[in-house]
C-alpha cells in the first residue's frame, strides 16, 4: 500500500512535467518572415549603380517593411588634374537594402 502511495504522485508529477514541456501545436506557433534583400548593381568592371528609390517605394507597396540598411560597397576615387599633389581622394559608398514581410499562406 505504501508504493502505491509513493508512486501515485510520482506518476502524476512526470505526467504533469511532460504535458509542461510539451512543444505548442503548430497552428499556434507565428507565422515566418520572408526575407528580401537589395543590392547596387554592378553595371561595369568596379562600376556600380544605387538601388532606385522607386523599386524601394514598390516593395513598400507590396507589404514589405525596411529592416536595415547598411553601406554594401565603398568605393574610393581620385580626382582632379595629375598636377594636383595629393589628388583629393572621393569615397562613394552604395547601400544595401534587408525588408522582410510576414509569410503568406
Amino acid at each position: 500500500m505504501r508504493r502505491v502511495l509513493f508512486l501515485v504522485p510520482l506518476i502524476i508529477a512526470a505526467v504533469v512535467l511532460a504535458w509542461a514541456q510539451r512543444s505548442p501545436a503548430r497552428d499556434q506557433r507565428e507565422p515566418g518572415y520572408e526575407l528580401k534583400l537589395m543590392f547596387p548593381r554592378e553595371i561595369a568592371p568596379a562600376r556600380y549603380e544605387q538601388v532606385e528609390q522607386r523599386e524601394l517605394q514598390s516593395l513598400a507597396d507590396q507589404g514589405w517593411e525596411l529592416v536595415s540598411v547598411m553601406p554594401y560597397i565603398y568605393r574610393n576615387e581620385e580626382r582632379g588634374t595629375p598636377e594636383m599633389a595629393p589628388r583629393p581622394m572621393v569615397t562613394q559608398t552604395y547601400p544595401a537594402y534587408f525588408f522582410k514581410r510576414l509569410k503568406v499562406k
